[in-house]
């Protein structure tokens, strides 16, 4: 459960030094530590202490940047054998702030210097000699033996600001996590606190998991970060964060996921694209502590678009991608079909709150344009730390959603609304009677039909939306029912039409 931290800890907190934090001599690195670094440098003005990438570096497309690769034979613990791998992103372009990257060994910490000859440079001409030796990595990897014995596949990446990602069996990377969403929904108000500096632990020989920690900071926040990683199947990375304010933030988003979505079925065209779909996630699911199930597909609006679910226990929400029939994209290459879905899991009770959906116009595939995060009613104010943890799931497979019906389609054409239903209950239901509570906030449903899909495994919904305005938002919600009885089968379907 999110909580505020005692005042008097947290004065405690900044009384402590961050050179007392990190003397060996003091004893061994701890988590503790990590929030006294933290809590010190929230009570002091924000100050960006990073080394920049000199001019040269600072150039690098976005393509020079792909084709300079760390050296696979010098990767951490590649000689040593260890289950697990790290291997560092050279500093430039879009990602010119660096971090520092420190190893923990019997609790003590080393800091790994940036050393270019560590990469290969193919044919991208670099000046390494105007590298300043103050300069650290833009972000580090780790690799495993994900897939098969031997081969050492990426795991999760640590790159920009406090976004990261992460993979479980047979996928590829799609929606990515953030360390913190403060005003994602303001424009060119929204702040982007970083991952300034990590330390990673050294793993056991027989080790199925990592730890490593993180210092974020921010002009309005600063906060300390616990990971575990687990791969497997699903991969699931444990998250706990203590963060402190410098100034009263109301809008502060955590267990934040971004992902991108250009078009789908519920697209008016296929924006001049070949494929029929283009996304890493299709849709946005809920699950209220009172058992409601609430599904929103994902749009490429015209204007920024925010959506609101308050709650009062929220027991996960995530970013998925449902759609996993590879005729569904028509892509070899960037393969969505294996993009996975994420869910976070809250740890404890997360209090009142809201899931806010930010959805932003998207003119193509090559960057993000959904944020969904959970935003606590109660502010996040200096002096009054902010202490929450969840699990992030990373999962190809349906075992994270309802058991209940599920919306396996929605397509939507102009003013005509088609749905499909299928799983759960629905599950041999043909000669069963199925109704379908239909809610419009803005006029009239008609020709509402609801009838048996076999070829789909379950029912479709289908109506028209008659408007009493127009040019104003519509909010619709479907939900599937019993004829008899009226026992809820499906969870609910959610949906804003621009009409």
């Amino acid at each position: 459960m999110p909580h505020v931290m005692n005042p008097l800890r947290f004065y405690f907190l900044v009384l402590l030094s961050v050179a007392t934090a990190l003397r060996a001599a003091d004893g061994a690195w701890t988590f503790d530590r990590l929030c006294t670094m933290a809590a010190e440098r929230a009570a002091a003005p924000y100050h960006d202490d990073s080394t920049p990438a000199p001019a040269t570096l600072a150039r690098l497309s976005y393509d020079d940047l792909c084709n300079i690769a760390y050296r696979h034979d010098a990767a951490i613990w590649r000689t040593e054998k260890l289950p697990f791998r790290l291997m560092m992103y050279f500093p430039g372009g879009l990602h010119s702030q660096s971090v520092s990257l420190n190893l923990l060994e019997d609790g003590q910490a080393r800091h790994q210097s940036f050393d270019p000859a560590l990469f290969d440079f193919r044919q991208v001409v670099v000046a390494t000699n105007e590298i300043s030796a103050t300069l650290d990595y833009a972000g580090f990897r780790v690799h495993h033996e994900l897939n098969r014995p031997g081969v050492f596949d990426e795991l999760i990446s640590f790159l920009g600001a406090s976004y990261f990602r992460a993979l479980g069996k047979g996928q590829t990377y799609g929606a990515s996590a953030r360390g913190i969403a403060l005003r994602p929904a303001a424009g060119s108000a929204e702040e982007f606190p970083r991952f300034t500096a990590f330390w990673v632990e050294r793993p056991e020989r027989k080790a199925d998991e990592l730890r490593l920690f993180a210092l974020l900071d921010g002009p309005s926040v600063c906060g300390a970060y616990q990971f575990v990683l687990k791969p497997g199947e699903d991969t699931t990375v444990q998250v706990r964060a203590v963060l402190f304010a410098r100034k009263e933030l109301t809008n502060h988003g955590i267990g934040t996921l971004t992902s991108m979505f250009w078009h789908g079925k519920n697209s008016p065209d296929r924006c001049g694209d070949f494929r029929p779909e283009v996304h890493d996630s299709d849709g946005l699911l809920v699950a209220d502590g009172d058992g409601t199930w609430r599904w929103r597909p994902l749009q490429n609006v015209a204007a920024v678009r925010d959506t609101n679910l308050p709650l009062g226990h929220l027991q996960g929400f995530g970013l998925l991608q449902r759609e996993r029939h590879f005729s569904s994209y028509q892509d070899t290459e960037a393969l969505y079909h294996h993009r996975p879905s994420v869910w976070v899991e809250p740890t404890g009770d997360w209090g009142a709150g809201r899931i806010r959906l930010t959805e932003l116009p998207a003119h193509g595939e090559y960057g993000d344009n959904v944020v969904a995060c959970w935003e606590p009613v109660q502010p996040l104010i200096p002096g009054k730390p902010l202490n929450a943890a969840w699990t992030l799931h990373w999962f190809m497979e349906d075992h994270m959603q309802p058991t209940m019906a599920r919306c396996v389609n929605t397509f939507v054409a102009g003013r005509r609304v088609l749905l499909d239903f299928a799983g759960g209950e629905l599950r041999g239901t043909d000669d069963k009677p199925v109704a379908a509570d239909v809610s419009f906030d803005n006029g009239a449903i008609r020709n509402l039909h609801v009838i048996a899909t076999p070829d789909v495994g379950g029912w479709r919904v289908g109506f028209d939306v008659l408007p009493a305005e127009t040019n104003r938002m519509s909010a619709l919600t479907v939900t599937l029912r019993a004829a008899t009885g009226g026992r809820i089968l499906s969870e609910t379907w959610m949906y804003q039409l621009a009409l």
